[in-house]
C-alpha cells in the first residue's frame, strides 16, 4: 500500500473517534476510573484513544457508562465485543474486563474495583440475581448464580461454580465452591 493510500485510510479511521472523544470528555468523571485500570498512563484523551482502539472490551464498558440510548448513535463506528453482555443496573467505579469473550454479566449490582476474565457468567437462579461487593476478582470460567451476595475483597477462582453467599475476605474455588483462604489464612471450608 502506498503512503498516500495509507494516510487517507488512517485519516478516515481517525474521524470515527471524534464522537467518542466528545462523549468521553462529557462523561470523563464516569469513565476515568475504568480507564485507569486499563493503562499505566494517566487517564486523558490520548489514553482514551489508545485504549479504545486496542481494547474492544473497554468499549463495552464505555458504552455501558454512556447509557444504552446515548451509545446507540456511536457504537457502530467502533463496535464493542459482541460476546460480552452487560445487563447490570449498577457497576461501580474502576471496573476492568480482560479479554472477555463469551461473558455474561447479569447481576443486581457490582461494586467498585471489579476485575473479570473471560467465559464468566453472573446470572439468574434461585431467588434472583447475584450482588457482587467491592474489590472482587472473578477468574476464567467462573459461574455465579442466584440471589446470593458476594462480599468485599473476594477472589472467585477459575472454573468455580458459586450458588451460595460468599463472606468478605475469602478466596473460593471448585464445583461446588469451597473457601480455601479466609482473611489471608489457608482454610478448607464449605460454603
Amino acid at each position: 500500500m502506498n503512503k498516500y493510500t495509507q494516510f487517507t485510510l488512517l485519516s478516515l479511521s481517525t474521524l470515527r473517534m471524534v464522537p467518542h472523544i466528545l462523549c468521553y470528555l462529557w462523561f470523563k468523571k464516569r469513565v476515568d476510573p475504568d480507564l485507569a485500570c486499563y493503562s499505566a498512563d494517566k487517564p486523558g484523551v490520548l489514553t482514551f484513544i489508545k485504549v479504545s482502539t486496542r481494547q474492544r472490551v473497554f468499549r463495552n464498558l464505555f458504552y455501558y457508562r454512556l447509557g444504552e440510548y446515548r451509545s446507540v448513535f456511536i457504537k457502530w463506528l467502533l463496535p464493542p465485543e459482541p460476546s460480552l453482555y452487560i445487563t447490570c443496573p449498577h457497576i461501580g467505579r474502576g471496573c476492568h474486563f480482560e479479554h472477555n469473550y463469551s461473558t455474561y454479566l447479569n447481576a443486581d449490582s457490582i461494586g467498585d474495583d471489579f476485575y473479570c476474565l473471560h467465559l464468566v457468567t453472573l446470572g439468574n437462579g434461585k431467588n434472583g440475581r447475584p450482588t457482587i461487593g467491592n474489590h472482587v476478582s472473578v477468574y476464567t470460567g467462573a459461574s455465579i448464580f442466584g440471589g446470593i451476595h458476594i462480599g468485599d475483597n473476594v477472589v472467585i477462582g477459575a472454573g468455580t461454580v458459586v450458588m451460595k453467599d460468599v463472606p468478605s475476605g475469602c478466596t473460593v474455588v471448585g464445583n461446588p465452591a469451597r473457601i480455601v483462604k479466609r482473611d489471608g489464612l489457608s482454610v478448607n471450608e464449605k460454603l
